[in-house]
């Protein structure tokens, strides 16, 4: 208990340099915040994302002669398409499925453009073995368009990528900048170390103080920067994917719009909703804390191995 006064006492005597040390934990926080944010929800969305592509199921002709509604089969012969929009709406009733959507003047051959959503990626052999039972001829195929996910998660996974950057830069530099700081601090307090230690503390129980103090103030800053990280996360999300819309191809697949339609993904070339979850806060406290203590013990320990009397001399 004497540890914790005695560092709240020390907090209130030392305002400008326990101010500096503050702007330069919560800065570090709050960048964190934001990159570990937009990195924890941009993973989510990619896996959102790929598992509704994968449950995105293709009805479709392999190959047809462009406008005869005619199917080409392996040995080049024609053989009349089988499958009608009615055979297209009935298989829409398998057990198997979530939804489906089913349009006429599509791609292709027939002028039937048919997506089905399965419940389960798992479920696509069953599914396919049902149409097939059902009436579907061997020459259409029953297969996810896996190809669209890199045109629809491209840009989140950019993003994914810039945020876990910047948040390694940021840890790195805010590590080095902690360290600096906490020498300097424990150098201008020199003396003050001396005189506890001539006094008779014991050297962990001086660290343990000063430790404490960077605590109060980090812990503060958690607050303070979750509050200025969560507000500053989406607008920077924004911007970044604005900025790779721009230079990106315009618009996106007609089955990924379809899949937003239907399985409520959202379109990541155009916003992606930024949250703060509560292992996303926990990880950002470790962080600090971590980070803190580091910084904390290095500078500790160089001045903790001089001895008292060493250090009132030098002071004198």
């Amino acid at each position: 208990m004497y540890v914790i006064e005695h560092a709240l006492l020390n907090l209130g005597k030392n305002k400008g340099r326990n101010s500096l040390l503050a702007i330069i934990i919560l800065a570090i926080i709050t960048t964190t915040v934001v990159a570990l944010a937009i990195y924890n929800t941009a993973q989510t969305v990619m896996e959102e994302t790929r598992r509704a592509l994968q449950c995105a199921v293709r009805v479709a002709p392999q190959r047809s002669s462009p406008g005869t509604g005619v199917a080409v089969t392996a040995g080049g012969g024609q053989q009349e398409a089988a499958v009608t929009l009615e055979q297209y709406l009935a298989f829409a009733s398998s057990q198997h499925l979530d939804g489906a959507d089913v349009k006429e003047g599509g791609r292709n051959a027939d002028e039937v453009d048919a997506v089905y959503f399965l419940k389960r990626p798992e479920l696509l052999a069953v599914f396919e073995a049902e149409l097939r039972d059902k009436g579907l001829p061997d020459n259409y195929s029953v297969k996810t368009d896996e190809s669209t996910f890199a045109s629809v998660a491209g840009p989140v996974e950019s993003l994914q990528k810039l945020s876990l950057t910047f948040l390694l830069i940021v840890l790195v530099l805010g590590a080095v900048i902690m360290v600096l700081l906490s020498f300097i601090v424990i150098r201008e307090r020199k003396y003050e170390i001396g005189v506890l230690r001539a006094m008779g503390m014991k050297k962990e129980k001086i660290a343990l103080g000063l430790w404490t103090e960077t605590i109060i103030i980090t812990c503060l800053c958690f607050v303070l920067g979750m509050g200025a990280g969560s507000i500053l996360s989406q607008p920077v999300s924004d911007a970044i994917l604005a900025g790779q819309a721009e230079t990106s191809a315009p618009g996106s697949s007609s089955l990924a719009d379809r899949l937003n339609e239907a399985q409520g993904v959202v379109p990541p070339t155009t916003k992606i909703d930024i949250a703060i979850d509560p292992v996303t806060a926990l990880e950002i406290f470790a962080v600090s804390i971590l980070l803190a203590s580091i910084a904390g013990i290095i500078a500790v320990s160089r001045i903790t191995k001089s001895e008292p009397i060493k250090i009132l001399m030098e002071r004198n």
